[in-house]
C-alpha cells in the first residue's frame, strides 16, 4: 500500500500530539524506595513545621440553576463568615486545632464574584457529567484575571451532576463545594489538601484484634465522619508537623505514661501522644481526647489507639487506621481496664485509667525476639478496674522519662507538590491511574503505528551471485 509522506500519517499525528499532552498526566521524578534503618535505629518521625500563613481565595461561580442557588451564590457575607470570619469559620477552627501552626488569611479581598467561563455555562443543563473541571477553571483564570495570589482556593458553584457535598485534591491547594457548604464539610475538604485520606477504623469482634476487620469510619476526626466538633487525629497532626517535638513520645520498652487531652491548650503541660514500637513495620500511636474548645463534640473521653503502618524510615501517618475494640455502639474508644496484647511482638499495651483531665497508659514487653508480622489480641485487664477519679498529675511519670527523643525526618512536602487525586466521600480519581493509561495507549499506538509502516515498505532486493 502507499503511505503518505514522512511523518504525516494520521496515526503518527495523533501519537505526537499524546506525547505532548502525556508529561501533563505522569510525574516526571518517582520517589527512590526508602531505605530500612539502621540496627537499632527506628523510623523517624516528620519534623515539626514552622508556622505558616496561607492566602485564601473563595471564588462563588454565578452559576445558579435555580432561584435558591442565585441568592446563595451571591452571598458574600455567608461565605466570608465560613472561611475567614470569626469563631465557627474555617480560619478561627484551623488556627485552634494547629495551635497557631497554619493561619488562613484572605488573599485580597477574599471573596469573588465570578462569571461562569463558557464551558461551565454550556454545560448548565448537562447532567450526564460532573463540571469541577471547569468550575476551577474559572475561578483560578478569574483571580489571575485580577492579579490576586494565592495559596488556597474553594470553588462555590451549582454542582449540577456532581455526586458529591465537597471535593478536595489530595494534597493540594484547590477545594470544591455547593453554594451553601457547613463548617464540617469545609475542614474535611481542606483536611484532604493537607494530604488526608478518610479516616477508617477496624472493627474486633471477640475482643481478638487478630480477626479485626475494616468497618467506616474513625468518627474521631473531620476525616472519619467526625464532623467540625473534633480536631484532627493525633496521627494527621504528626502527618503535617504540627504536634511539637515535647508532646509526642517514642517508646520502645516498658513504662507508664500520663497523657494529657490531645487538643488541651497549649498552656497545658504534658505528653499529648505516645507512639509505641512494636516491630519494625508497625507502632501504635495512643492519644486521649476529651470535651474542649477544639473537641466540643467528643462526648466520652478515653483513649484512642492507632496503627501505623512503617516502611524503612517513614512512618505512614497518613494511612494510619484506628483500633475499635469496643462491641457496635459503643464509643469508639479503648476503655479503662483493657489490655491491649500483641502476641507476636510480644507486647502489651494497658489503659489503667482515663477521665477528661488526663489517662495513664502502660507499656510492657512480654520478652523475647519480636515478630516482623505483628498480630494483635484483646484480653480483659487481670486487675481490678481503676478508680474514676480524674488523675492529678498530667506530666510523664519518672519511667517514661527515660525514654528517647523521636528522631527528626525532612518536613512535609510544600503546598505545590504534584496534585495527583481528587478525593470527596463517594469518588476518587488518580491521576497517576490516568498517567499510566496514557503510557500503555502511547507504547501500543507506537508499536503498532511502526508495524504499519514497516509492512508497508518495499523489502530490498538482493542481487544473486551468477
Amino acid at each position: 500500500m502507499t503511505l503518505p509522506p514522512e511523518g504525516e500519517h494520521p496515526l503518527m499525528r495523533l501519537l505526537i500530539a499524546v506525547l505532548l499532552i502525556t508529561p501533563t498526566l505522569i510525574p516526571v521524578t518517582a520517589a527512590a524506595a526508602a531505605p530500612p534503618p539502621a540496627p537499632g535505629q527506628s523510623a523517624q518521625v516528620r519534623a515539626v513545621a514552622a508556622p505558616a500563613t496561607k492566602r485564601l481565595a473563595v471564588v462563588m461561580i454565578q452559576n445558579g440553576s435555580t432561584e435558591e442557588r442565585q441568592t446563595q451564590l451571591a452571598d458574600t457575607a455567608y461565605a466570608r463568615n465560613l472561611f475567614l470570619g470569626g469563631s465557627g469559620s474555617l480560619a478561627s477552627w484551623t488556627d485552634a486545632v494547629t495551635q497557631g501552626r497554619l493561619r488562613f488569611t484572605a488573599a485580597g479581598d477574599g471573596v469573588y464574584l465570578a462569571p461562569p467561563n463558557a464551558a461551565l455555562a454550556a454545560g448548565a443543563s448537562d447532567t450526564s457529567k460532573c463540571y469541577s473541571e471547569e468550575a476551577r477553571v474559572t475561578a483560578q483564570d478569574h483571580l489571575a484575571g485580577l492579579g490576586v495570589a494565592w495559596d488556597s482556593v474553594a470553588v462555590l458553584f451549582d454542582v449540577g451532576a456532581c455526586d458529591w457535598a465537597g471535593l478536595g485534591q489530595v494534597p493540594g491547594r484547590v477545594t470544591w463545594f455547593p453554594p451553601r457548604p457547613s463548617l464540617a464539610a469545609v475542614v474535611h475538604e481542606i483536611g484532604h489538601n493537607h494530604g488526608y485520606p478518610h479516616e477508617t477504623k477496624r472493627d474486633c469482634p471477640g475482643s481478638i484484634v487478630s480477626s479485626c476487620k475494616a468497618n467506616g469510619h474513625s468518627g474521631n476526626s473531620p476525616m472519619g465522619s467526625g464532623g467540625a466538633g473534633r480536631g484532627y487525629s493525633s496521627p494527621e497532626l504528626l502527618h503535617s508537623g504540627w504536634l511539637a517535638a515535647d508532646r509526642h513520645r517514642d517508646v520502645a520498652g516498658s513504662g507508664t505514661y500520663t497523657l494529657t487531652p490531645l487538643h488541651a491548650p497549649a498552656s497545658a503541660s504534658g505528653l499529648r501522644a505516645v507512639e509505641v514500637k512494636a516491630s519494625r513495620t508497625l507502632h501504635y500511636l495512643v492519644e486521649l481526647r476529651a470535651r474542649g474548645a477544639v473537641d466540643s463534640a467528643v462526648d466520652k473521653p478515653g483513649v484512642r489507639v492507632y496503627a501505623v503502618p512503617v516502611s524503612g524510615n517513614t512512618r505512614d501517618y497518613r494511612n494510619a487506621y484506628m483500633i475499635n475494640p469496643t462491641r457496635s455502639g459503643s464509643p469508639l474508644l479503648v476503655p479503662a481496664g483493657t489490655v491491649l496484647t500483641d502476641p507476636a511482638n510480644k507486647l502489651t499495651i494497658t489503659v489503667r485509667a482515663a477521665s477528661a483531665s488526663s489517662a495513664r497508659v502502660e507499656v510492657s514487653p512480654l520478652g523475647g525476639k519480636p515478630s516482623p508480622s505483628p498480630s494483635l489480641s484483646l484480653t480483659p485487664s487481670p486487675s481490678a478496674l481503676p478508680s474514676a477519679e480524674p488523675l492529678v498529675s498530667s506530666s510523664p511519670t519518672p519511667e517514661a522519662a527515660a525514654a528517647g527523643t523521636p528522631a527528626v525526618a525532612a518536613a512535609p512536602p510544600p503546598a505545590g507538590a504534584p496534585e495527583v487525586s481528587l478525593l470527596s466521600t463517594t469518588q476518587q480519581v488518580s491521576g497517576v491511574l490516568i498517567g499510566g493509561a496514557m503510557v500503555a495507549l502511547v507504547a501500543g499506538a507506537g508499536f503498532w503505528l511502526l508495524g504499519v509502516r514497516n509492512s508497508g515498505r518495499r523489502r530490498p532486493r538482493r542481487r544473486h551471485a551468477r
